[in-house]
């Protein structure tokens, strides 16, 4: 029974399951020994920026009273056209990336970012002056008419190359499933946290033991679907799972008046971490060993060849493959 359960536990675990392509191992090697420390944090520096200046520029707007209604809230409209044309861009431009053996030049995606957000934000304002304003889950509700739009751009645009156009058709695919499990997203983490705020302290306490369920389900899900990402799977899993569930531990530590509840949803984070890092210690001992028992295997003669161009330490599998 224990030995069951361990290997129903490991099957969850989405780190123990990935493997990398000898190119990206090579590429990766080649990265470490070959790029200097300005370089790399330079990278780490700048990358984020683009996502911090969006932020800002978004938060800048001043918002009227929601009492006001609609009409004293056009800012809000314009708040809402300028996310929306950010995410249709990024959208648009992942299934540019991930499909490169079909042209769209980046002007088009540029142009049909502007006209698909125009019309969700039409189609909010048409909903808010019909229910009221401020509407619940606008974001979760416009979505239909946002992926039915995306979908219409991308037909215009390649309908007739992907018949054309041998292998597109499976990229296609494959791109679409990595954004099925994206937009899934949208309708779990929403609703859990407007539930976790109606929720009394003792029901949030519980209802919080949730997310680690969740967050687990949803990389599982993410691992299984997007398979094809075998090199890309944990950049996918990282900026889509991890990075959507942190937002909504956050959300829901600062709307929580217990201590508790708060100190729960901390410890449930470190310990996700902490199983994490355990299971990436064991792969790096079973690759330890492996690399032994293959550096055994090699001659001597060639060891000590090795060994002059690699300096002083004792040269890896990876040395060996230069």
């Amino acid at each position: 029974m224990r030995s069951r359960l361990r290997q129903l536990w490991e099957s969850l675990q989405v780190e123990l399951h990935g493997k990398y392509s000898t190119n990206r191992v090579l590429q990766l090697f080649k990265y470490t020994n070959n790029t200097s420390w300005l370089h790399v944090i330079t990278v780490l520096i700048v990358t984020p920026l683009p996502c911090l200046l969006v932020t800002v520029l978004v938060d800048i707007l001043p918002l009227a009273d929601p009492a006001e209604g609609a009409s004293a809230n056009k800012l809000f409209f314009l708040r809402d056209f300028v996310i929306s044309s950010v995410l249709t861009f990024i959208c648009i431009h992942q299934f540019r990336i991930s499909i490169p053996v079909l042209p769209y030049p980046i002007w088009r995606a540029f142009v049909n970012s502007i006209w698909i957000s125009v019309i969700c934000v039409a189609t909010l304002y048409a909903l808010v002056i019909t229910i009221g304003f401020p509407m619940p889950f606008s974001m979760v509700v416009v979505t239909p008419v946002w992926i039915t739009l995306i979908s219409i751009s991308m037909a215009i645009e390649w309908m007739d190359k992907i018949r054309k156009t041998p292998g597109a058709e499976i990229m296609m695919n494959n791109v679409i499933k990595v954004w099925i499990c994206q937009v899934t997203l949208e309708f779990i983490y929403p609703p859990y946290y407007y539930v976790f705020t109606i929720l009394p302290d003792r029901g949030q306490m519980v209802f919080a033991l949730i997310l680690p369920v969740i967050k687990l389900a949803m990389r599982n899900f993410f691992a299984r679907t997007v398979v094809h990402l075998t090199d890309e799977m944990p950049e996918v899993i990282v900026f889509n799972v991890e990075v959507f569930n942190a937002l909504f531990v956050s959300y829901c530590m600062q709307n929580s008046p217990s201590t508790w509840t708060t100190l729960e949803l901390m410890f449930g984070d470190i310990a996700m971490i902490l199983i994490s890092v355990q299971d990436m210690e064991s792969i790096r001992r079973d690759l330890k060993e492996l690399e032994l028992r293959i550096g055994q295997e090699n001659s001597s003669s060639s060891c000590c060849a090795l060994d002059l161009n690699a300096g002083n330490r004792r040269p890896t599998t990876l040395d060996r493959t230069q």
